[in-house]
């Protein structure tokens, strides 16, 4: 019920928006603004929003595609009503929605009418996912940081695995990493790494080129002191790619956005794109054979890697990363919403009632957001100049825009 009221009062708001002198309160400042002011605010928004459309598009096709494959692959092997609920959840997802602005963040906002809850399996939901799991460890490694501590990029692996051993091979090469590397000792109980604060752990399964199971961690490790590159790479005895981070700006947040977009990363996508980056390459590398995409997984593979994946966490913290305090939601404060986005014809649309509204320009024959943006063409900087509240309810970059 809460639910439906919200959408109801989403609903409400953009079709109170085109009614004549309908005006709404910041809820911060106290301050009364006119829905017709901010049409370009709501042009802004909507033009925000238009560029991550044929992203959203996309993914919106690989959830059909992979709902189709369990479908026709998995449920044969195994009509589990697990299987037809990942499949309902994936058709389900993110047909339409609600788009508004955010008055403290000052950007546009995306509210979905369903979502999969798939992280694993929908790339929209790996995203979001990704992003709560920054907020949550970014802060902490960047003070790790500036406390002292080095923290260095590694990559632990492992030869592949047969079919048919993908959970087994998870399960040892998370406790092989905690029991030789973390938690390994000398005969008189000294830790063999004592070095090693925390670390901040991430797995990755996808399928090979020869079909076997390349399962592998991603990993940062805080260290205070000095890391000896050659010991880790006994230790651990199979292959380790390892890399110091340098300090400064930025540097933290592109290494965790790069751990975290693999260890969430819907695998149905990145193994797609890996296959399209390995296939037709240049060079040496025009013989070697590119991983299968999910979608060309096979019913026993795709059964295989969700049956692995159901209940394992594939991101792991120990030492001084864990449990670690979940961040708090972020505070979009009051939102002002716009319009809707609805799925039709093969791609994502946006409407606004009140772009929509705007009267038509008979003289080009345009209508809605095309005639706004024409008549906003046909006003220089210069003739706004003196054009009192309208030419102040237009935002400067807007208008830099359109001169140029």
């Amino acid at each position: 019920m809460a639910r439906d009221r919200q959408d109801f009062y989403r609903w409400l708001q953009t079709e109170e928006s085109v009614e004549f002198g309908s005006v709404f309160t910041d809820q911060q400042t106290g301050e009364t603004h006119s829905y017709a002011a901010w049409a370009p605010t709501a042009l802004e928004a909507q033009e925000q929003l238009e560029l991550d459309l044929p992203g959203y598009s996309k993914h919106h096709w690989i959830r059909r595609q992979l709902a189709e494959a369990l479908e026709q692959r998995v449920l044969p092997l195994c009509n589990g009503v697990w299987v037809h609920n990942y499949i309902k959840r994936l058709r389900a997802a993110r047909w339409s929605g609600a788009y508004g602005y955010s008055l403290a963040k000052g950007k546009a906002v995306m509210y979905w009418d369903e979502k999969a809850g798939l992280s694993r399996l929908c790339p929209d939901d790996a995203r979001e996912e990704a992003q709560r799991l920054a907020r949550k460890l970014l802060g902490p490694l960047e003070a790790l940081q500036e406390d002292g501590h080095a923290l260095h990029y590694c990559v632990f692996t492992t030869p592949n695995t047969a079919a048919g051993g993908l959970r087994r091979e998870m399960i040892g090469i998370c406790r092989r990493f905690r029991n030789s590397i973390l938690k390994a000792k000398y005969a008189d109980g000294s830790l063999i790494f004592p070095e090693i604060k925390g670390a901040l752990c991430t797995l990755e399964a996808p399928l090979g080129s020869a079909r076997d199971w390349n399962v592998h961690l991603n990993v940062v490790l805080v260290v205070k002191g000095h890391l000896d590159y050659e010991k880790l790479r006994r230790r651990w005895h199979w292959n380790v790619h390892v890399r110091k981070l340098a300090q400064g700006p930025g540097v933290v947040r592109g290494a965790l956005a790069e751990l975290i977009k693999y260890a969430v990363a819907a695998t149905v996508a990145k193994s797609a794109e890996k296959a399209a980056a390995g296939d037709g390459g240049g060079g040496g590398d025009e013989k070697r054979i590119p991983p299968p995409p999910m979608l060309e997984w096979t019913g026993a593979e795709l059964l295989e890697w969700l049956r692995a994946m159901r209940g394992f966490r594939r991101t792991r913290t120990y030492g001084c990363l864990f449990r670690l305090k979940k961040p708090k939601a972020e505070d979009l404060g009051q939102i002002i919403w716009l319009g809707r986005v609805d799925y039709a014809g093969g791609r994502y649309r946006l409407s606004s009632t009140l772009l929509d509204s705007i009267p038509e320009d008979k003289s080009r024959g345009l209508h809605g957001v095309a005639a706004y943006v024409a008549m906003l063409k046909g006003l220089s900087s210069a003739a706004l100049a003196g054009a009192g509240t309208l030419g102040d309810s237009i935002p400067r970059d807007l208008l830099r825009t359109l001169d140029d």
